[in-house]
């Protein structure tokens, strides 16, 4: 989504993109979102029929959100979230960790673990989320890094495949491309392995 620049290429040049923003500004570095402004965001992408919904924030479980995820999830679209950035020791957090979820983390150009990324067995691929270009709300590009970073890339290849292929399909698809990194198989650090979206593997795909 987006225009081609010498810095960037846009991921789905041909798709619709909605944008639900629940954030609020706490301070310069810091920014959150209450449950009743997730759960109304969600409810809002749910209406406009969106195939796959990404949700790059994480928080602690909580019953009423798992119940609204799984409402979701019998509606349709298909859910990716980024693990978090809370470190290889901390505990799971949500939504990435709620069955069904397609949770990702984030890994640099050499194909290494964001250090400050979530472990489990809820990651399901990994995706560069290191040191990439972003847009900054105040204009221009910055780098930036973490697992909020890497979800809109698988975010992205699901879309491109859910036009030719049912749900289980398109995710099958990526976990045969995937890049096994790590222990041999799918592991609580890179999930099922590495998509590269810039691989001559996903480049020729239609725009979903």
């Amino acid at each position: 989504v987006g225009q081609s620049t010498a810095q960037s290429q846009p991921r789905l040049p041909g798709a619709t993109l909605f944008n639900a923003s629940v954030f609020y500004e706490g301070s310069e570095a810091t920014s959150g979102a209450t449950l009743a402004h997730l759960l109304e965001g969600l409810n809002w992408l749910a209406e406009q029929n969106t195939s796959v919904i990404n949700i790059s924030l994480t928080g602690p479980d909580n019953r009423i959100l798992a119940t609204a995820i799984k409402n979701l999830q019998q509606k349709g679209p298909m859910l990716v979230a980024a693990v978090g950035n809370e470190g290889p020791a901390a505990p799971p957090l949500y939504p990435a960790a709620y069955e069904g979820v397609i949770g990702v983390t984030a890994v640099d150009k050499a194909g290494a673990l964001y250090r400050w990324a979530n472990r489990g067995n809820h990651v399901a691929f990994a995706a560069r989320g290191v040191d990439v270009l972003v847009a900054h709300p105040k204009g221009g590009l910055v780098l930036d890094s973490g697992t909020s970073l890497a979800a809109p890339v698988v975010t992205a290849l699901l879309a491109c495949s859910l036009p030719r292929m049912s749900n289980e399909q398109a995710i099958q698809a990526l976990i045969e491309r995937a890049e096994d990194l790590g222990a041999e198989g799918r592991d609580p650090g890179f999930g099922h392995g590495f998509l590269d979206d810039q691989s001559g593997r996903f480049k020729n795909q239609p725009a979903g």
